[in-house]
C-alpha cells in the first residue's frame, strides 16, 4: 500500500507543475494520507522507488529541455533579453528537476562569514 501511496504523490506533484502551481509536497503527502511526521519530511516518500519510478520519466523529459535551452544559449546572435529569458527557464527547469528528483533545492550548509 505504500507504494501506491507514493505512486499517488508523484501523480499529484506532476498534476500540480502541469498546472504551473507550486509544488508543496507535505500538503501533497498528507493529502494522500500518509502521517503528519512523513508529511514533515517528504524525502522519506521522495525517495522511495515508487516515486522515483513515476517520476523518471517526467524528470528524463526536463532534462532534454533543459539541455535545449543550454543549447540555445550558445548561440551568438541572442539579444541580452532573450539571453536572460533562457537563464531563467533554465533554472526553473535545474530546481524543479533536482525538486522532483528528491534532491535539495538549495544549499543550506553553504555558510559566510565576516572577518
Amino acid at each position: 500500500m505504500a507504494s501506491e501511496n507514493a505512486r499517488q504523490v508523484a501523480k499529484k506533484v506532476l498534476e500540480t507543475v502541469g498546472k504551473g502551481q507550486k509544488v508543496n509536497l507535505g500538503k501533497i503527502i498528507k493529502e494522500v494520507g500518509y502521517s503528519e511526521s512523513v508529511s514533515e519530511s517528504p524525502t522519506k516518500v521522495t525517495e522511495t522507488m515508487s516515486f522515483q519510478n513515476e517520476m523518471s520519466p517526467f524528470i528524463e523529459k526536463m532534462i532534454k529541455e533543459r539541455n535545449r535551452i543550454l543549447q540555445a544559449m550558445e548561440e551568438k546572435d541572442l539579444t541580452k533579453v532573450q539571453y536572460q529569458h533562457l537563464a531563467e527557464v533554465a533554472d526553473k527547469f535545474t530546481k524543479n528537476i533536482q525538486l522532483l528528483g528528491g534532491k535539495p533545492t538549495e544549499n543550506n550548509k553553504l555558510e559566510i562569514s565576516w572577518q
